[in-house]
């Protein structure tokens, strides 16, 4: 029997997010999507042949039929979201960032522990098979060991009202800077950094900018992450060790392809198509969500209640490196002050 999912938004992620359920129709259907809007459910239940569309997502909660959630609205309304559907007993796969805060992901994270449900941040990076091949060369010690990963997200979104009001959760950080972020985490084997500093500036609105942090691990190893919504960056990637290091190609938070070299040269490639499937695509690279979709529907079916590569303990982790991060900034939440 196929999974049945509800939509909590339908918002461009959204609209890729279906596409690449669609795609896989004898494991996975959408039955019902939500908005605060009802026209705009019914749009967009008719684009993705959606049987039922609500106005407002405690109908999601509330509907039988739902084995799954997926949170796709904005930042700052992941938190609430997330926790109704937890607390109507539903799987939740939440958009990245989980939420606003460590103390936050702590509470949505004991509520799906209490539930015995599924429940993961969807980071979605850490299902392409370039994620797979990385891992692998960092677990087999043919980097040597690790140093340093640098990392860069940048883009010009000065024009994204989102991305730039506080009272949307905006920023560099939590838009971009979280893919650097949980890259540094995965290679570093998800542990907490000895350290977290951050430089950079606020917009007038009072979210950052443009930002560095380094993070500092045991044995001499770091991690530079550089993000910004005020310029574009090259947005690769760099995992450095004594004796190799890889690049990740752009666009490193969805790639396809990764350069291995040794001091002098490029000594092996590694190329990973991306899935076909059919439609209009809004994001880089989306039909590469299908790969988490697939192992979404892997865990459940097994009886799992998190997945081994975006843990519930790594994303705690990750709240907490942005909320550091965000502080050195200056960047504080109105309930934080």
């Amino acid at each position: 029997m196929a999974l049945r999912w509800g939509f909590v938004s339908a918002g461009k992620v959204c609209s890729d997010f279906g596409a690449c359920l669609q795609s896989l129709p004898e494991e996975h259907k959408i039955v019902a999507v939500a908005a605060r809007d009802l026209d705009r459910a019914k749009e967009f239940a008719k684009l993705h042949d959606i049987p039922q569309a609500y106005q407002g997502y405690d109908k999601i909660a509330e509907d039988p039929n739902v084995d799954i959630a997926y949170i796709g609205v904005v930042h700052n309304y992941h938190y609430e979201h997330a926790l109704l559907m937890l607390q109507h007993g539903k799987h939740v796969l939440c958009e990245k960032p989980l939420c606003l805060t460590e103390a936050q992901a702590k509470d949505i994270i004991a509520e799906a522990r209490k539930r015995n449900v599924f429940f993961m941040e969807g980071v979605w990076s850490r299902f392409f098979p370039v994620y797979q091949k990385i891992r692998e060369i960092v677990g087999s010690g043919q980097l040597g060991p690790i140093k340093i990963v640098i990392a860069n997200f940048g883009d010009c979104f000065l024009d994204v009202e989102r991305v730039c009001k506080k009272d949307t959760a905006g920023g560099a950080i939590l838009d971009k800077g979280i893919y650097a972020i949980q890259l540094a985490s995965m290679v570093f084997g998800g542990q907490k950094p000895i350290s977290v500093t951050s430089s950079g500036y606020l917009l007038d609105t009072g979210v950052d900018g443009i930002s560095s942090t380094v993070l500092k691990y045991p044995n001499n190893a770091m991690a530079v992450l550089n993000s910004s919504i005020m310029c574009d960056f090259p947005n690769e990637a760099f995992i450095m060790g004594e004796k190799k290091k890889i690049k990740v190609c752009f666009p490193f938070w969805c790639p396809t392809r990764i350069e291995i070299s040794d001091a002098e040269k490029i000594i092996e490639v590694h190329e990973f198509p991306l899935p076909e499937i059919k439609g209009d695509f809004i994001y880089t690279n989306a039909t590469g969500m299908q790969y988490e979709v697939a192992a979404v529907g892997k865990y459940i079916k097994e009886g799992a209640k998190e997945s081994p590569l975006m843990s519930q303990n790594e994303s705690i982790v990750i709240a907490g490196i942005m909320d550091k991060a965000r502080h050195d900034l200056g960047y504080y939440y109105d309930d934080e002050k």
